[in-house]
């Protein structure tokens, strides 16, 4: 399995969520996300990264499916979305993916 799907995922749905979307598909997106940031915090914990590991764990739980946290307005959310892609990019070929 080609592993770069963990930063290509995130960055695809936080882009379409910029566009108005019905409810179920944040959640989709906050599942792909959270799932992605998880992955990242467990290759940084490897790599001793403690700084990303603390970002990509509070990605996962910013983004957690399962107890949604409302930022309220959309606009708040593309400004914490755009950062959270900009982050996943940054940090693409900081480890050893393959």
């Amino acid at each position: 399995m080609d592993k770069s799907i963990f930063w290509i995922a995130p960055l695809v749905v936080l882009g379409v969520g910029l566009l108005p979307m019905p409810y179920g598909y944040y959640f989709l997106s906050r599942l792909v996300v959270c799932v992605c940031a998880i992955y990242y915090a467990l290759q940084f914990n490897e790599h001793r990264e403690t700084t990303l590991v603390w970002v990509f764990s509070f990605f996962a739980i910013l983004y957690n499916p399962i107890i949604p946290i409302h930022l309220g307005a959309k606009g708040l959310w593309i400004v914490v979305n755009l950062i959270t892609a900009g982050v996943f990019f940054a940090n693409k070929d900081k480890i050893q993916l393959g």
